[in-house]
């Protein structure tokens, strides 16, 4: 048993990206029973403090900084520090947040701020500083991953004491949904100067909690902002992240109530967890998608006919079953059925077809095996997936090598493209652009395949500009069908969004998965 305590501990230590089982079903229905002591959170500290709601997340933040945050992880704690110009619902809807914006004319979106704003450190949150936060996401100087959701915006205007405007070079649809997210974030800039490279660690915003300390890969607590816009209405003086990769030490916790909330649940525990009274399983579609990019700019994956003998070896169906219990639904594309005036429900599932997989091969002149590698990051869901994947396409021609890597080194792999594939999953966006614009055009940033297609960056650029929404979906329809016979990704899965809670608990779900606290109340 030591052997595997310390297996055990050296897992918690790691900061995973998708956590799926990995201690098998007894360990996980035996709750924190199966647990050795020393893996149970000390309860009297994780509820220190007034009113502390304690989270188990996944994996701790790279970064505190939306500026430079990649990791859909970030959002936990992101979404709860900092706060947006505007706000979406779970339906996808806007509202004001910070702001509210009218749109004069169609290159140009008019914002004013509300009365009174101010960041945790007390400087003003005016037209000033909403300037300086996009300036600072536009600058290519500053280098920030934010500066592609902007699009065509060419200048911020400012206006008036509280106003200001947002001029673009071309008309941009999904402006306002793309400022719901991390690129509407206001920063203090007083806080931007003073603390340097120190701002990713001690990051200062203007939302509901504030940062109180964070001790990497332990906690990150968050306090009450008593200046925030909305009120004193907050249900928790605290917020304590806490992350815990193993899946099995999360659920415990949660169970003995030293958690009441927790980010991620395995499929396969969802009808355990609905028969305990005490906790609360809530579950919905997701906005994004789980896929593998092709390195298309390197052999073997240079010839699309490789790409798409891969994609035809593979079943989605299998791993629908086997890895996600039949929640959620396999995906033969990137818009999800979340956003149901995008989605195509005509685009077909190509996989599952070793015969097809062998001809394609055989078409390319392709010498059988076909060495491959599939980067995938070390949670037990990614690694059965690519085991999965690893078993259909040898049995179609490829030999195929599963390389693991720790979570923190997925983003770099990615980039680099060190890779032949590698894991890309996204956790999705209300309009359909942030599913696609970034990840299928020349030069985007999550171009991780380094996919070149003109047709399919002249589709997409176009229902950037374009107002009705019909129009717009026949685009991203066209769209995706080229990106299915090109193959840059392999579609695999649009999962369910399936968290859990302490059932006293009263909180919204979100399809995009992250927490918005404000509003959560233990009943």
């Amino acid at each position: 048993m030591p052997a595997r305590n310390s297996k055990i501990r050296r897992r918690l230590r790691m900061n995973v990206l998708n956590d799926r089982p990995a201690l098998g079903r007894r360990a996980l229905l035996a709750g924190a029973a199966a647990l050795p002591a020393a893996l149970a959170l000390p309860a009297a500290r994780a509820q220190e403090g007034p009113r502390t709601l304690a989270i188990g997340v996944v994996s701790d933040p790279v970064t505190l900084d939306p500026a430079f945050s990649g990791s859909f992880f970030e959002n936990q704690v992101l979404y709860n520090l900092h706060e947006t110009l505007l706000v979406a619902a779970p339906d996808g809807s806007i509202s004001p947040g910070l702001a509210s914006f009218t749109q004069p004319d169609p290159q140009t979106y008019a914002f004013t701020l509300r009365e009174g704003l101010t960041f945790h450190d007390g400087t003003r949150l005016d037209a000033a500083a909403a300037k300086a936060n996009i300036d600072r996401y536009l600058d290519p100087a500053v280098g920030s991953i934010r500066r592609a959701d902007f699009g065509p915006v060419r200048e911020v205007a400012v206006t008036g004491p509280l106003t200001f405007e947002l001029r673009l070079s071309a008309p941009y649809a999904p402006l306002p949904l793309v400022l719901t997210n991390r690129a509407g974030m206001m920063v203090s800039p007083t806080a931007v100067k003073a603390l340097g490279a120190d701002f990713a660690a001690k990051a200062v915003g203007c939302g509901p909690w504030k940062l109180a300390s964070w001790t990497k890969n332990a906690e990150l607590v968050l306090e009450k902002f008593d200046g925030y816009w909305r009120g004193q209405e907050h249900g928790f003086d605290r917020l304590l992240f806490r992350p815990l990769p193993d899946e099995t030490v999360r659920l415990a916790n949660l169970r003995s109530n030293t958690l009441q909330l927790i980010d991620s649940v395995p499929p396969q525990a969802v009808a355990t967890l609905g028969r305990e009274a005490a906790l609360r399983v809530s579950q919905m579609p997701s906005l994004g998608f789980n896929a593998f990019a092709f390195n298309c700019t390197r052999a073997p994956f240079d010839d699309p006919r490789l790409r798409q003998a891969f994609t035809a070896a593979v079943d989605p169906a299998v791993i629908q079953r086997v890895v996600y219990f039949g929640t959620g639904r396999p995906a033969a594309g990137p818009l999800s059925p979340a956003v149901p005036w995008a989605f195509d429900a005509e685009l077909p599932l190509r996989g599952g077809k070793p015969e097809e997989a062998k001809a394609l091969l055989k078409q390319a002149g392709a010498n059988e095996p076909v060495p491959v590698a599939i980067t995938v990051t070390n949670s037990p869901a990614m690694v059965r997936i690519a085991q999965i994947l690893q078993a259909q396409a040898g049995a179609a021609g490829f030999k195929v090598e599963v390389r693991q890597i720790d979570p923190t080194s997925l983003i770099t792999v990615l980039r680099q493209r060190d890779f032949d594939l590698c894991m890309a999953p996204w956790s999705g966006r209300y309009d359909p652009d942030g599913n696609m614009f970034n990840y299928f055009t020349k030069g985007g940033p999550n171009n991780f395949a380094g996919y070149d297609s003109e047709e399919v960056t002249g589709l997409l650029q176009k229902a950037r500009t374009i107002a009705d929404q019909a129009e717009r979906a026949k685009l991203y329809q066209q769209a995706q069908r080229r990106i299915a016979e090109d193959a840059p990704m392999l579609f695999l899965h649009f999962d369910a969004i399936i968290q859990a809670s302490s059932a006293k608990l009263t909180w919204t779900q979100y399809p995009d998965a992250v927490f918005r606290l404000y509003g959560a109340k233990l009943g």
